[in-house]
Formats: structure tokens, sequence, C-alpha cells
């Protein structure tokens, strides 16, 4: 599969050379990149590209994604919109079922849950932390009680339940005593921990809206994310059966392997300097990823997608990209009509 290439440092330019793509910093030569190995692009902050790399990179139909320093979405250059004309009239008309986005959703959710309990029974067997078997038997019941759910308002109460529940012991999850975790907070993080988990959880949704996108769908209808302006509902759909298995497991393994330090963390006018588009309205207390820090967890962010995992349902081993491309198509195939969507749940 091609590559996924971040560029952290701001000061970089970007030219084409050939079939190459060369990274000057300082006018020297930092590092070149073969176009022909490259999918996406993930450029932070401020990086120059001239106007032949950009059309080399349209041309080859590689996804370049645009993030803030702090590593908030800006925007991605894409090449001609996809031509499936007929997939997204399925998606737009199906979607707009609430019995059939209903069926989806609930797929999606108990996937979730069980994805959340593997990873805190996979830690309970590494840890040896028998306090965790009741919670582990809680959000068993919660992803049993998905499949009965009749209307979106419950399947929310269920999730927001296993939320509660989840995070309730994923501090005991961080065996570094430099680090410790009581809840989530989102917008803005308050701790290192949440600064990994928000990160994070904007890599994964760039990566897979490019899946989505790819794929010839809408990334702005989904089933479980109701429609909102610039929000990608499908990629974040689909984002919710990887949380768990992809970002909380980068970030646990990166905090108690003390790959990550509290120096890598700091406040958003250490962490983004010139770059305040990340910033939320109220950012006092607000704590990020500082540059090494998010080289570190994009490295191992990257690292992992490239594991092998084993899919059950095909009985074949792949990487955790390929399992992300086939929920995409899978996903495709429901709205045609071709199937039920069946999420991943990892065995």
């Amino acid at each position: 599969m091609s590559k996924i290439v971040a560029i952290t440092e701001t000061g970089h330019e970007i030219h084409q050379k050939g079939e190459v793509l060369e990274l000057r910093r300082a006018g020297r030569l930092a590092r070149t990149l073969k176009l022909a190995e490259l999918e996406q692009l993930w450029l932070f902050g401020q990086v120059e590209i001239t106007h032949a790399a950009l059309m080399a990179l349209l041309d080859r139909g590689v996804d370049v994604v645009f993030l803030t320093k702090g590593g908030s979405f800006r925007g991605r250059l894409l090449g001609r919109a996809s031509r499936h004309v007929e997939l997204r009239a399925c998606q737009y008309r199906n979607l707009s079922r609430p019995e059939f986005s209903l069926e989806i959703a609930k797929n999606i959710v108990e996937a979730k849950i069980k994805n959340q309990r593997h990873l805190a029974l996979r830690a309970q067997a590494t840890l040896g932390d028998e306090s965790l078997s009741e919670a582990l038997g809680e959000l068993r019941v919660l992803a049993n009680q998905v499949p009965q759910v009749a209307t979106r308002e419950e399947l929310l109460g269920l999730e927001g339940s296993a939320a509660r529940v989840y995070f309730g012991i994923f501090g005991k999850l961080i065996k570094n005593p430099l680090f410790s975790f009581s809840q989530r907070t989102r917008r803005p993080p308050r701790d290192p921990v949440n600064a990994c988990l928000s990160f994070g959880y904007v890599m994964l949704t760039t990566l897979v809206e490019g899946e989505v996108a790819a794929a010839g769908l809408d990334p702005m209808l989904g089933a479980f994310h109701q429609p909102e302006y610039g929000r990608p509902s499908l990629a974040l759909d689909i984002v919710e059966e990887f949380r768990a298995l992809i970002v909380d497991a980068v970030t646990i393994r990166l905090i108690n392997r003390r790959q990550l330090v509290p120096a890598d963390f700091g406040s958003p006018s250490e962490a983004l300097g010139q770059d305040q588009l990340i910033a939320d309205a109220d950012d006092s207390g607000a704590v990020y990823l500082l540059e090494r820090g998010r080289k570190i967890f994009i490295r191992e962010f990257l690292a992992r997608l490239r594991e092998e995992v084993f899919d059950p349902r095909e009985g074949i081993h792949t990487d955790w990209r390929g399992i992300i491309r086939g929920q995409v198509y899978r996903f495709a195939r429901a709205i045609k009509g071709e199937g039920p969507y069946v999420a991943f749940v990892q065995r």
C-alpha cells in the first residue's frame, strides 16, 4: 500500500524534480519522496509547496492535507471529483431513511463499545489489574443492549453510558506515574493524555475522510453522526470503530513506554506559536503536544496503521489501513443494497 507522509517541521519547501519531490530547508536538501509511492501528504503549519509540485500531486491523485501546526484540519487538495454519481445518489437516498440509517448506526456503536472493551480487556491481562472487571462487565451489557434500541435517542444514550464507563477506567490503563487521567476533555484538552487523544482523533479522521472521498462517497453524510455544516459525518461514523483500537492504543503505548514525557506538552502559545487556528475560544488551561511530541505521536500512529491485523470476516491478515479501507467499501456496498453493513470488531 502507498505511503502516508507527514511533514511536521515549519520552514520546509517542497519542489518537484522529475518523479521525485524534494524537501528543502534553508536552501538545503533535507529529504526526497518518490511520487509513485505517495498516497497522502500531510502538511503541518507553514510548509511551502511550488505550483509544479502541486500539479504533480494532482496528476497522480495524491491526497494533500493541510493542517495547522498543532494538528487542526484546514483543508485538502483533491483532484477531479469522483465520477461515482450513482453511488452518491444511493447514499443520499438511503441515508435519508431513518430506519436504514439507524441499523447502520447501531452496528457502528455496538462495535465501538466492543472495541473499547477489547482494549480494556487486553490492558487488564497485561497489567494484571482485576479492578477493571466491573467496568468490563458493564461494557459487555451495554454492547448487548444496542441491537434492541428503537430510536437514535436511545442509541445516543447507550453510547454516552459506555463512554462514561470506558473513560472512567481509562486512567487505570496509564501506568506512568508522570501522567494521570481523570476525565475526557475535548475542546480544549486539559491534560497531556487528552491532548494525545484529541490530536490522534484528528489524524484518524483525516485518514478516513480521504478513504471515503477516494471511494466516491460524500464524507459529509453519515448514518450515526447527523449532518452539520462542515462536519465530515460519514468519516466520523467509521472513525468510531477505530478510536480505541488505534488512537487510544497508541496513546497508552507512548505514555506507558515513556516515549512521551511531560516536557513534550505545553500551553497553546508554546505549542502553536503564531498558528492560533487550532485554539478554542476558551483556551485557558489548555494543553497541547509540542513539536517533538507531535513528531513522536505521528510516527507511532503511522506505524500502528502498518501493523498486521487479522480480519475474521474475510479470514485474511492485512494492516489497519487495509481494515479501514475495507470498512469504507463495506459501507458503499451497504448503501447500494448489496448487504448489511458489518462494523469491525477486534477479536
